[in-house]
């Protein structure tokens, strides 16, 4: 059931307290095992937990900068990557429904809550993954306390996710599913030469093309959102390039004009691509700053 607590449980989950950062995994109800990341694991009290829930075929050690920032300001931060990608176990980018995402995300962050059970959390997505964000605050509406969103995919008017490609997806997702069917140029992630090229370099980065049965999922994500846009509530912050090519930023307009939340801002960076995070300067850290500064700023007073 979309949403249900796991009983699955974090299968390694150590510090290394001399470290920054450090590393462990959780085997998922689909047998995988899921690499996770920590930051800030020397705070004994934070203030808050941020999930980070990275976009289709990268991984969450990228958002280490984002990360690190967070952490000066006593926010505990940690993510995973995601079936499939990165460092976790699973067929490259391929899953048969996409709330198995969801229902990661959500046993993860409940076996931290263990170690932090009166904290509030947040929520960070970029890209797919911030469909995958919206579904999970869909599912359970009263989870986060609130939700920032990176060039979200949030309608179905994509290019690369029409409605024609949906229909002949449907057809090749049912016969071969993992056959390739979507090219998403690594070009337009940033207007900053070396992320692009640090990133087709990241050999933990998939880039091949999607595949049919992971962008039928995708559509049937997407249309379910839309159908549900004005029942959401929580507060949010959503960002978007003026220019990002690989996810119209049409979507997150549409987000912020029908959500019936009161607390809620939309931000259209000028030219900006995709990795609003990793955008050339000065974009990259205002954008990455608005984050830290809307998230402290929605940390309950005490």
């Amino acid at each position: 059931m979309a949403g249900k607590k796991s009983s699955r449980v974090i299968d390694t989950f150590s510090f290394d307290k001399n470290r920054r950062d450090s590393e462990g995994s959780f085997v998922n109800e689909n047998g995988l095992k899921i690499f996770c990341r920590y930051w800030s694991i020397d705070v004994s009290s934070p203030r808050a937990l941020v999930f980070i829930c990275h976009g289709a075929g990268e991984h969450v050690g990228p958002y280490t900068q984002l990360a690190e920032m967070l952490t000066k300001e006593n926010f505990f931060v940690f993510g995973h990557d995601h079936q499939g990608h990165g460092q976790s176990e699973g067929s490259r980018v391929h899953i048969d429904d996409l709330r198995h995402y969801c229902r990661d995300i959500f046993a993860h962050i409940d076996r931290i809550k263990q170690d932090f059970p009166t904290l509030p959390v947040f929520i960070i997505g970029h890209s797919m993954g911030g469909a995958v964000t919206i579904l999970s605050g869909l599912d359970r509406p009263d989870y986060f306390q609130g939700v920032v969103l990176i060039g979200p995919v949030v309608t179905s008017d994509q290019d690369q996710i029409g409605p024609i490609k949906a229909f002949f997806g449907k057809i090749i997702a049912r016969l071969i599913p993992q056959f390739p069917v979507l090219n998403l140029e690594s070009k337009y992630l940033s207007r900053d030469p070396k992320v692009v090229e640090d990133y087709e370099n990241d050999k933990l980065n998939y880039l091949g093309a999607c595949k049919a049965k992971w962008t039928l999922c995708i559509y049937h994500a997407v249309l379910e959102i839309e159908s549900k846009l004005s029942t959401i509530e929580w507060p949010f912050l959503c960002m978007h390039g003026e220019c990002d090519s690989l996810v119209k930023c049409e979507g997150s307009m549409a987000l912020y004009e029908k959500a019936a939340s009161k607390d809620k801002t939309l931000t259209i960076y000028p030219k900006a691509y995709h990795q609003l995070h990793l955008e050339i300067e000065p974009d990259g850290s205002k954008a990455r700053q608005q984050i830290v500064d809307w998230l402290v700023n929605h940390v309950p007073q005490k």
